[in-house]
């Protein structure tokens, strides 16, 4: 234990979310105590990151039982508890590296992707109601394309062309499609913000829906959130890269 306790304040960050503080990120070090001699790879486990989301997925589109979405939902905790390890077991070892944390951003995509397919398919086997497929859809055009502006106005191109500061995730690596870190201060915008980052971040929360069985509150709220990070984001590249030459 006292070697799980020192892994973990070695590789904790500073600044970081309270689920992965309190939670996400001590369960990970139980997992880098036993790996931290080996010759895994922080991109190995990253990878196997997304083999274990896909079973989460599965268990979540395809077993229409509340113990089904239980399950799937435990594995998908797993999953982003072995998305810890990554981050934390390069940093351990000092082998972070740029490719690493586009490789980690990579997979936080496709999980996106594959979590809000697999909610939609599992509205629609409950009911037959189209419609949860039609939402599924709209979440997925959400999600691409928000992730495709995130992407865009990271580019140092964009930030020389508007002198504006790259933004920076919160991801292990220190970037990913988390939303930046908590604003200080309380103001109508700030608790709007704040509400849209623990959305985003929905490790943080899908467990408790889950527990009501309401997963299709998280469907509403992931393409809310998403939809109107696209909007924000179409409107400021408008402004800045739209406007008529002096």
């Amino acid at each position: 234990m006292s070697r799980i306790a020192e892994v973990y304040r070695r590789t904790r960050k500073p600044k970081d979310l309270v689920w992965n503080r309190f939670v996400a990120r001590p369960l990970a070090a139980v997992v880098l105590v036993p790996l931290e001699h080996t010759r895994i790879t922080p991109n190995q486990v990253t990878l196997a990151t997304l083999i274990v989301f896909l079973a989460a997925m599965l268990a979540i589109a395809l077993v229409p039982s509340w113990g089904g979405l239980l399950a799937g939902v435990g594995v998908l905790e797993l999953a982003y508890v072995l998305d810890c390890v990554d981050g934390q077991l390069a940093r351990l070892r000092g082998t972070s590296t740029p490719i690493g944390a586009h490789l980690d951003f990579l997979m936080d995509e496709l999980k996106a992707f594959l979590l809000v397919a697999a909610v939609g398919v599992r509205l629609w086997r409950a009911d037959g109601d189209a419609r949860w497929l039609l939402e599924g859809l709209l979440a997925l055009v959400a999600v691409a394309s928000a992730i495709s502006l995130t992407t865009f106005l990271r580019r140092p191109e964009y930030a020389a062309a508007t002198g504006t500061a790259r933004q920076q995730g919160t991801g292990d690596y220190g970037e990913g499609f988390a939303a930046p870190a908590p604003p200080r201060g309380l103001s109508p915008k700030r608790a709007v913000e704040a509400l849209g980052s623990l959305i985003v971040h929905y490790p943080s929360y899908i467990v408790f829906v889950a527990l009501f069985n309401r997963i299709d509150l998280f469907l509403h709220a992931y393409l809310l959130v998403n939809a109107a990070h696209v909007a924000r984001s179409l409107l400021g590249i408008t402004w800045k890269l739209g406007r008529r030459a002096a």
